[in-house]
Formats: structure tokens, C-alpha cells, sequence
């Protein structure tokens, strides 16, 4: 057992007492732990597995069969982004995130470059899972990378080759024809969306030569991904990695990670993403500079909004998951998931109503990261943490 293992059960007691209990997956060497009402953890991304020294940028959905498909970053030579020898790999479980398959190569490096900034999303109308990813370059080179979009037709078994959809959206030529002229360009890692009327969306960080802001668009299509349009407008002209999610009411949040600042901002879409608000910030949702996820989900016919991100402002510790009730303008509730340092997360709504979440946490330093699952029933989350 190393220091992190220890490190997990002293502060899992602020739910339970916790077990540790050892199972082996298809011949690869994996944790459970169990923490108590209905809490349970499973170790899905090690540093040292498939020959690789480490693991980031996690994310999660729901396939439609209800197996979990989770994708990461296999970076295999050190722990740096793009430009590096990176690959999107993928590991599923059928049972709830107790177990976890044999890891499943999406998007491997070659000649161009490392993949890796993974995103997921499910499309209602086939069932396919689409993994957004950057190939080649990463957001400080003069080149952009290939925004590039693989599939999966079978719940995340086996995956397609990758599509690269820069000549639809973006290009280096100030008279190209692309919407976007940029320097680089980034897809966000952790989550897309599908909008009610069967649009997908994801955000797209934008570099500019001699602009120290990042801006911040929304890449959408509206045949299953197979072509793609850009905003008429960024949800920000300084901002990072962002998730989008939908209300009830058809208004289409972009959830931005702030650069500088210490508090979320929000920017808003009444057309499904075509335009957007100046973005705001937003009181009760401390950011300090981490990506997060952003999902809604129903309970006793209530809307509600999940917001995960590390809940310490000062720094990337103590990943929670924040509640709001309405629409976003409020955030009360605030349950903690882990207490070490962690920083990127991705959540799922799983079948059985549970909330599921990836996170990053500190493994034998704050820059190496084993990649947890964390099942909470949605109670244990509207019960926030004990004042």
C-alpha cells in the first residue's frame, strides 16, 4: 500500500469508515474501496499500466446500453501536455464502476503527433460515442493541432479511425476559408453535449498571435458530428477550458474556467449556441484555474445543476461537487469528494440515478495523478458536507 492508499482512508472517515479491498481485472491490479452509504471508489487509471508512467485529462458517459465508458490521456513518457507521446485510451465497466476492462487504445500517436484533451459525448439518435481530442500540436505552437473526432458504434468496445475537422472549422490562413483564424486551438477535455433538439456542442479554446487571451467558441453539428459549424461569436474572449450544459428552459450555459480570476464565469445562449452573452462571473463557485464538468440532472422532478471542481479556491485540492437548484444563479450545496489534492473531473448520471465522477488525484506527487471513480447516490450529494 503506498502513501496515496493511506492517505484515501484516513480521509475517506468524513464519510465512513472505509475498507480497502484488492480485486484483480483481467490480469491487471486494481482497488475498490468502499465508504459507506452507498459510496463506493474504483481505481481506473494508474501511473505504470499499459506501459505508460502516467495518466490525465479523465472523462465519463453513460453508453446507451448503461455500461460506463471512461477515456484518458496515456501519457507515456512524462506528464506533459501536447506536443508529446500521447495516446486517448479507454477503459469500460458493466458493472457499475466496479470493475474495469482492459485498456482499449482510441487515438494513438504517430507521425503528426501525440492525441490527447479528450472529450466524450452520446448521441440520442444512434448511440454512437464520440471522443474530441487534439492531434499533433498543443495550444503554444505556431501550428494548430487537428481537432480530430473518433467513434465508437459498439458502447466504447472498439473505436474508428480519427477525423480531422480543422478544414471545417478553423485554419492559420487570415483569407482561409474557415470561421475561425487562429495560431492554435484546443478541444475541451471531460464532456460534450448533446441539446435537446440533437445538437452537439463542444468548446473550442482559441489562441491568437500577439493576444495573451485565450478565446473560447462553440463547435456544434447537427447531423451526429459529421459536419460541424463554429458560434457567430466566442462565449469569451478570455477564458479556457469550458463545458456546456442545457436547461430545461432551452438556455445553453458555457461554464468557463478562469485564467485569472478566482471565481467561474458563465456565458449564455438563448439559440442553441449560435450566440452568446458577455460571460459573468459567478458567486459560490470558487475557481482556481481547473477544468470541471457541468451536468444537469432531475430528482423528485426538480432541476438541478452539478458543478465539480477542486473545492479549495487557492489551489487543485479537495475536488466537490457544488449544487444549484436554480438554473444556476445560486450554488448552497457543496459536498466534497476527496480531501488530497486532485484537479480534473468528469461526471455521468449512471442508470441506477447514482452520480458517477472521474478525478485526478495525487498519487506519489501533485503532478502525478491515479485516475478514481467515485459512485455517489445522488442523497449523499444534496446532504453536502457536515458544517
Amino acid at each position: 500500500m503506498n502513501k496515496s492508499d493511506v492517505k484515501r482512508i484516513i480521509c475517506s472517515s468524513v464519510i465512513a469508515a472505509a475498507t480497502l479491498v484488492p480485486v484483480a481485472v483481467n490480469a491487471q491490479q486494481t482497488h475498490t474501496e468502499t465508504w459507506g452509504n452507498g459510496v463506493e471508489r474504483s481505481l481506473v487509471y494508474r501511473p505504470g499500466d499499459f506501459d505508460s508512467k502516467f495518466y490525465r485529462i479523465p472523462a465519463i458517459v453513460t453508453a446507451k446500453d448503461g455500461s460506463l465508458v471512461t477515456v484518458a490521456d496515456k501519457r507515456i513518457e512524462h506528464n506533459g501536455d501536447l506536443p508529446a507521446k500521447i495516446d486517448v485510451v479507454s477503459r469500460r465497466s458493466t458493472d457499475g464502476g466496479k470493475t474495469w476492462s482492459n485498456y482499449v487504445t482510441v487515438a494513438q500517436h504517430d507521425e503528426v503527433g501525440g492525441c490527447g484533451d479528450p472529450a466524450l459525448v452520446v448521441d440520442s439518435k444512434t448511440g454512437d460515442i464520440l471522443a474530441i481530442f487534439s492531434h499533433g500540436n498543443g495550444l503554444w505552437q505556431k501550428e494548430p493541432a487537428h481537432i480530430s473526432v473518433a467513434r465508437s458504434k459498439d458502447n466504447g468496445k472498439t473505436w474508428g479511425k480519427m477525423v480531422d475537422i480543422n478544414p471545417q472549422i478553423l485554419t492559420t490562413d487570415p483569407n482561409g476559408k474557415q470561421p475561425i483564424k487562429c495560431t492554435s486551438a484546443f478541444a475541451s477535455s471531460g464532456r460534450a453535449t448533446q441539446l435537446a433538439n440533437g445538437r452537439i456542442l463542444f468548446p473550442l479554446v482559441v489562441r491568437e498571435e500577439n493576444n495573451p487571451k485565450f478565446k473560447v467558441y462553440a463547435i456544434y453539428s447537427d447531423d451526429s458530428g459529421k459536419t460541424w459549424n463554429v458560434s457567430k461569436n466566442p462565449a469569451t474572449c478570455d477564458g479556457d477550458e469550458s463545458k456546456a450544459v442545457q436547461l430545461a428552459d432551452g438556455t445553453v450555459i458555457m461554464s468557463i474556467r478562469n485564467r485569472f480570476g478566482s471565481l467561474r464565469k458563465f456565458s449564455f445562449s438563448k439559440d442553441n449556441g449560435t450566440t452568446w452573452s458577455e460571460p459573468m462571473p459567478v458567486e459560490g463557485l470558487p475557481d482556481p484555474r481547473c477544468n470541471g464538468d457541468i451536468i444537469r440532472y432531475t430528482h423528485n422532478g426538480e432541476d438541478l445543476l452539478l458543478q465539480s471542481l477542486p473545492g479549495d479556491p487557492k489551489g487543485r485540492n479537495n475536488v466537490a461537487i457544488y449544487v444549484s437548484k436554480d438554473g444556476g444563479k445560486t450554488w448552497p450545496i457543496k459536498k466534497t469528494v476527496v480531501t488530497i489534492p486532485s484537479a480534473y473531473s468528469s461526471m455521468t448520471e449512471m442508470p441506477d440515478g447514482s452520480i458517477g465522477i472521474l478525478t485526478e488525484e495525487s498519487a506519489n506527487n501533485h503532478y502525478s495523478y491515479d485516475i478514481w471513480f467515485t459512485k455517489l447516490p445522488i442523497e449523499v450529494i444534496l446532504a453536502g458536507d457536515k458544517k
